[in-house]
């Protein structure tokens, strides 16, 4: 029986459950440098088929000392590596020759990917990245698929209960129906492209014909200098190009689940990307002369925090939210990224006659147009793009004059975001309409800015360090204003 003259004793709180990737984390990162080896040495074997024996002894060796070094990385990786995922934290230490502890901040977290490189899929395991905007990412693998998903799942929990707590505290107060459990959401289909439209899309385009054009002309002259093993490289450059386009975007779907999208995609590799809109910095829509006779269109966005991928998409497929899609389909995954957007309130404007000289096939391609919103400009001749930046998401204006367009009273307007593969252009104005639309698209940026309820959003600008610049022409402070027009 207790005294109840006795303070209590606080109960001590429950150890930490620590984690340890998979033993075949080694196996999965090296695989592809096993791959590397076997294809330098049958490079040999081709080109000297003479020396047969001496080749399969040097690659046996060459194996060996590879799939040793292999399996003691995965040893050292799986003992030194460990990760804690609970209600409080989510942490991965390292503790090898250099000890590293990253902590992640669950109210900073943006998105949670789960990918699968073929050799990881083979093995049964996936990677875990977790990004968190401007400061990075964390990467975690491998894991069992089934433990990836699960984290993947806690880690979405915890970040949606930490932003309800985060609004609560900043506004004083609690919406119960404001941020659904993540858990109970089930995912709304926002596109899926069909096998019949990713290959129409992917393959009937100017890119592909040359590349593949580039290709058959390296498989002919090989074959005229009889040299095999360049055959094979045109025939592996083809394949190469043809799987970038297909296989990479292979199931490629858009799904909205809690408030964020999700994309799904991949062939032999499965990759799973988190994509919240609010991230979102820009969109690019693109179509060439053959897709527009196939009515294909194709969309990039630059997102805050992923400009350079994870890893496994190094390559920018990340990018990617609508690999091959019709109209319709563009304007699905416009609503989904900005429900808010409505092009056909876009009053269009085009270049004045004198850049006629500058742009004489392209003239009436160059077009450009001021939403509510965004700001759009729209240019291409083999390729036509159209490019979305909401005036919020503004980093810098700038204004440039070469000597052609000085001579003609001309100059561009150049939109800045994050790093990425939007980049908005607007070309050859006349001088003065540049220097004003500068000037009264920083005013328009930084309206939109205060204007947004998201105290969440405005601390994730103040941190990615998006401050709005003005930029004029080498030498030149500005433009000077009209008469009766201040300079603002």
């Amino acid at each position: 029986m207790s005294d109840p003259s006795l303070p209590e004793v606080p109960s001590e709180a429950p150890p930490k459950v620590v984690e340890r990737p998979s033993p075949l984390t080694g196996i999965a990162r090296g695989a592809i440098a096993l791959i590397a080896v076997a294809i330098a040495v049958g490079r040999d074997f081709v080109e000297s088929p003479g020396d047969a024996d001496s080749a399969m002894l040097v690659m046996a060796g060459i194996a060996l000392v590879v799939i040793v070094l292999i399996g003691l990385g995965g040893v050292i990786t799986w003992r030194t590596t460990t990760f804690i995922a609970d209600d409080e934290e989510f942490r991965v230490e390292r503790n090898f020759i250099w000890r590293s502890s990253s902590r992640v901040d669950y109210t900073k977290v943006q998105s949670i990917d789960v990918s699968q490189p073929f050799i990881a899929r083979l093995l049964g395991l996936a990677k875990v990245h977790i990004d968190v905007g401007g400061e990075g990412g964390v990467d975690l693998s491998y894991l069992t698929k089934r433990r990836a998903e699960a984290l993947r799942e806690h880690l979405l929990e915890k970040m949606a209960v930490s932003r309800d707590e985060a609004r609560t505290h900043a506004t004083g107060g609690a919406d119960p129906e404001a941020l659904p459990a993540v858990a109970d959401a089930e995912d709304e289909l926002i596109v899926a492209v069909s096998p019949t439209t990713l290959l129409i899309g992917s393959l009937v385009t100017l890119g592909t014909i040359a590349a593949v054009a580039g290709g058959v002309l390296l498989v002919g002259l090989s074959i005229l200098s009889e040299a095999t093993f360049t055959f094979i490289a045109g025939i592996l450059a083809i394949g190469g190009w043809v799987w970038g386009r297909v296989g990479k975007n292979w199931g490629f779907r858009m799904t909205r689940r809690g408030g964020a999208l999700r994309i799904h995609r991949g062939a032999l590799s499965k990759a799973n990307q988190g994509l919240r809109p609010a991230r979102v910095q820009g969109v690019v829509i693109s179509q060439d002369l053959l897709q527009k006779l196939t009515g294909m269109y194709e969309m990039r966005v630059t997102v805050l925090g992923y400009a350079g991928g994870d890893g496994d998409a190094d390559d920018g497929s990340n990018a990617v939210v609508l690999p091959a899609g019709t109209a319709a389909d563009v304007q699905r995954v416009l609503s989904a990224l900005w429900p808010e957007l409505d092009l056909t309130t876009v009053t269009v404007h085009g270049q004045p006659p004198t850049a006629k000289w500058l742009t004489p096939l392209t003239f009436r391609t160059h077009t450009w147009g001021i939403g509510e919103h965004v700001i759009v400009a729209e240019h291409g001749l083999l390729e036509n793009r159209r490019t979305i930046v909401p005036h919020r998401r503004m980093q810098s204006a700038s204004v440039q004059q070469g000597p052609l367009q000085r001579r003609l009273g001309l100059a561009s307007l150049s939109v800045h975001t994050t790093d990425g593969p939007v980049d908005l252009q607007i070309y050859h104005l006349a001088e003065a309409d540049a220097r004003r639309l500068l000037q009264d698209q920083v005013e328009r940026a930084r309206l939109a800015r205060r204007a947004t309820d998201s105290v969440a959003e405005v601390a994730a600008d103040e941190a990615a360090g998006q401050a709005l610049e003005v930029e004029m022409p080498e030498g030149r402070t500005g433009f000077e204003p009209t008469e009766g027009e201040p300079l603002r």
